[in-house]
């Protein structure tokens, strides 16, 4: 697992129902309903397989049920994202429970084409957003998908996207997001 606060950032005001609990290597919150605190920390390169194992949670809560293809899903991820964690393509931040990791969100950089109110040749997408069972309706995911709007703010990127599952609709439309006119074509 990584460090906790290696690369911690601090974190936007918290909303309802997060009381502040401590400032140690980056902010801590304690859930209004918990006395644990909650810490959000940036991922590093020993998460990798947490982020794989949050990342398959997520499908599988999905109801994709195909265990050889979760396997290869996880294998493939596991090794794309010792790469792409490490050379800061993909950034992630996980919330911990007394150091157990219960959540996680992810924001890929992908060099991309300008355009006219964006020129800094870069996309970001932000994926993987989910929250171990026992711990959603609290605000987790709310304050990870604010870490990482703040983040992206901070680096200067113009447009977030992401794919919003019937679950986190809600949230991505209560933070902002909007449909928009991308389209899909599945190949296979």
């Amino acid at each position: 697992m990584g460090t906790a606060g290696s690369r911690a950032r601090p974190l936007p005001v918290p909303g309802a129902g997060w009381l502040p609990h401590a400032v140690v290597h980056g902010v801590s919150y304690t859930l209004g309903m918990s006395s644990a605190p909650i810490t959000i920390r940036e991922a590093d390169t020993g998460d990798v397989f947490e982020l794989v194992r949050l990342r398959r949670r997520m499908y599988e809560d999905m109801r994709y049920s195909d265990t050889a293809a979760l396997e290869a899903m996880s294998t493939l991820t596991a090794a794309y994202l010792r790469g792409a964690v490490a050379d800061g393509s993909f950034r992630a931040w996980l919330a911990c429970d007394q150091g157990r990791v219960i959540a996680g969100g992810a924001v890929v950089i992908t060099a991309w084409p300008a355009h006219p109110y964006d020129l800094a040749c870069r996309r970001a997408t932000i994926l993987n957003v989910y929250t171990e069972p026992g711990y959603r309706r609290r605000g987790i995911a709310r304050q990870i998908m604010q870490t990482m709007i703040s983040w992206c703010r901070q680096e200067g990127l113009a447009r977030l996207t992401l794919h919003a599952s019937e679950d986190g609709r809600r949230l991505y439309e209560s933070l902002g997001f909007e449909p928009s006119n991308e389209m899909r074509l599945s190949l296979r």
